[in-house]
C-alpha cells in the first residue's frame, strides 16, 4: 500500500503547487490514499468550500486540520456532509466532525491529534492516546497526523507509540525537518513534513508583517506570501503489513 501525506497546504500558492505535483505522484508512484493537511488552504486560516474542492481537484482523497481548524466558518457545512475531512480528535467530546477516517478496503484508520505545548488543546493527547489504542488494535494499518508545535512533545509520542502505529507525520510549524527514520520497534516518524506554499515567506506568511509583529510587539493583521517560488513537501509511505519498508521525502522548489 502506498500513502501519499502534504504537508500544510498555505493559501493560494500551497494549492496550486499541490495542483501541480500531487498528480504527477500519484500517476508515477499508483498511490493508493493521498492525505493534505488543509488547515491553512483558506488564507492561511482555515478551510473554506473552494479551497476544500481545490484540493479535491489535485488529488486530496482524506484532509487533515488542525489547531486553525474553527478559523473559517464554512468548516461546519463542509463537515456535515462530507466524511473526507477529520477534525482533531483531542478537541472537546461534543465537538462537531468526524474524529476518525476509517478505510476498511485497506484496512487502515488515520487521526489527527494536536499536541498541548504552546497549544491551547482542551485535552491532552497522552488521554487521547489512550482511548484510542483499543481502535489501533483492529486496523493493520494507521496513519497518525500529529499537529504539534514542540518537537519533544511530538518525538514523546512516537516513542510512546513505536510498533503501534503504522506512521506518526508531523505537521504545523511548516518547516521540513531533517530527520524523518524508522524507530526501534518499526513506526515511520518525522517532528515536521514541511508545508506547501511560498517558499520567500515566513511559513507562508509576509515576512515584514512578522518582522514587525516581533519588532514592535503589537498584533499584525498577517497576510499570506503569494509570490513564486513555491515549495511542495510532502512524503511518499510504502507500506506492508502495517510496517513502513520504504519512505521517500519530497522537498520540491519551483521559481
Amino acid at each position: 500500500m502506498k500513502i501519499l501525506f502534504v504537508g500544510d497546504v498555505v493559501s493560494t500558492p500551497g494549492r496550486k503547487i499541490c495542483q501541480k505535483f500531487i498528480p504527477i505522484i500519484k500517476n508515477q508512484h499508483q498511490i493508493d490514499l493521498t492525505i493534505v493537511n488543509g488547515e491553512n488552504s483558506a488564507g492561511g486560516f482555515g478551510i473554506s468550500k473552494k479551497t476544500y474542492q481545490e484540493l479535491l481537484e489535485a488529488g486530496a482523497d482524506l484532509i487533515t486540520t488542525g489547531n486553525h481548524v474553527w478559523d473559517n466558518k464554512e468548516i461546519l457545512e463542509l463537515i456535515k456532509s462530507n466524511n473526507n475531512i477529520i477534525v482533531p480528535y483531542n478537541l472537546f467530546p461534543w465537538a462537531p466532525g468526524n474524529k476518525l477516517y476509517i478505510n476498511e478496503n485497506l484496512n487502515l484508520v488515520v487521526v489527527n491529534l494536536l499536541g498541548k505545548i504552546f497549544l491551547d488543546t482542551p485535552i491532552s493527547p497522552i488521554i487521547s492516546i489512550r482511548e484510542l489504542i483499543p481502535i489501533f488494535e483492529k486496523y493493520q494499518n494507521v496513519i497518525i497526523d500529529l499537529h504539534a508545535e514542540a518537537s519533544a512533545e511530538k518525538y514523546s509520542i512516537a516513542h510512546l507509540l513505536d510498533g503501534k502505529v503504522s506512521a506518526i507525520i508531523g505537521t504545523h510549524t511548516h518547516v521540513q525537518t531533517n530527520d524523518p527514520q524508522i524507530l526501534p520497534k518499526g513506526t515511520f516518524y518525522i517532528t515536521d513534513i514541511g508545508m506547501c506554499g511560498s517558499f520567500n515567506s515566513i511559513i507562508g506568511f509576509k515576512i515584514s508583517k512578522i518582522i514587525d509583529r516581533f519588532n514592535t510587539g503589537l498584533p499584525q493583521n498577517l497576510e499570506p506570501e503569494k509570490e513564486k517560488p513555491y515549495i511542495f513537501n510532502a512524503v511518499l509511505l510504502e507500506i506492508e503489513h502495517g510496517k513502513v519498508k520504504n519512505f521517500k521525502i519530497f522537498n520540491e522548489k519551483v521559481e
